[in-house]
């Protein structure tokens, strides 16, 4: 694996009509960039973007648990 490169966009996520999420990769190299009329751009370690992909993933089942509670 460590012989192969990632380039290019990962994923993008729209938020809404006018917002969105992009995770772009170049090499070892990650980029976050929230786009909305002023777009911001965040550059991560590796570490860093697990921390927040673990962070999402448990705000995201918390928040299913909730809705299925709830309903």
């Amino acid at each position: 694996m460590a012989d192969e490169q990632y380039n290019g966009r990962i994923a993008e996520i729209e938020l809404n009509e006018s917002a969105a999420i992009c995770v772009e990769q170049i090499e070892d190299e990650i980029t976050i960039v929230i786009a909305s009329v002023v777009g911001i751009h965040f550059q991560v370690t590796a570490e860093q973007a697990l921390d927040l992909s673990r962070a999402l993933a448990v705000a995201a089942e918390n928040a299913a648990k909730f809705h299925v509670s709830a309903g």
